[in-house]
């Protein structure tokens, strides 16, 4: 499993050989998920925490609520990626079912569990310090925390780990060299990793 993350050109042009498979693949992604649930519980909490005591009440419920749409939302994400890059691969004449595909594209997201467990982390120390019961002034004491923008950073590292891993997982997928591969997977991990900066205000005032 160690050599998608040190060698993903050995180790997909291996499995490329080998029977389509998911029983690894969907537990990467719900390792993912899992990872995913407890931050959104972590974020819950802290806000029902600081509500009006009536409210507070439903935190279990909401914190609930949250995890299981981590869960769908993280299976919805792998999806994603893989229409995705299955698409875009079709302007370049790409080769290879779209089963395969995703098989490959799930194991991208390994450095994203890392990038997840590092989040959850920095999560519950920014949330744990802010006054939620102040709307107005959340997404300024958010922006303030420099926490926020050292786990946006750490993000967009891991996020360009996982593109090297997808670049590789595309070019035996679909068939593509590994320069296609590489615009394939480059223009939306581009997008994703703009939009990062864009939110955390990282080159902003």
């Amino acid at each position: 499993m160690l050599e998608v993350l040190t060698d993903p050109n050995g180790f997909f042009k291996r499995k490329s050989n080998e029977p389509i498979e998911f029983k690894m693949p969907i537990v990467i992604i719900l390792i993912m998920a899992i990872v995913a649930a407890a931050t959104a519980v972590i974020v819950t909490q802290n806000v029902m925490g600081t509500l009006p005591e009536e409210a507070a009440a439903f935190a279990g419920i909401g914190a609930a609520v949250a995890a299981i749409f981590a869960v769908i939302g993280t299976f919805i994400a792998w999806a994603i990626y893989g229409v995705i890059f299955y698409v875009i691969s079709m302007l370049f004449h790409g080769e290879g079912s779209f089963k395969r595909v995703m098989e490959f594209v799930s194991y991208g997201f390994i450095p994203s569990i890392i990038s997840s467990i590092v989040s959850a982390f920095y999560t519950s120390r920014v949330y744990s310090n802010i006054d939620f019961s102040n709307p107005e002034l959340i997404q300024d004491a958010l922006l303030a925390d420099p926490t926020l923008r050292i786990a946006g950073i750490i993000g967009i590292i891991f996020t360009l780990w996982s593109a090297n891993i997808w670049i590789f997982a595309l070019a035996h997928s679909r068939n593509l060299s590994v320069k296609n591969a590489a615009i394939v997977v480059g223009v939306p991990i581009l997008l994703s990793i703009l939009y990062s900066i864009y939110q955390l205000g990282i080159f902003g005032a």
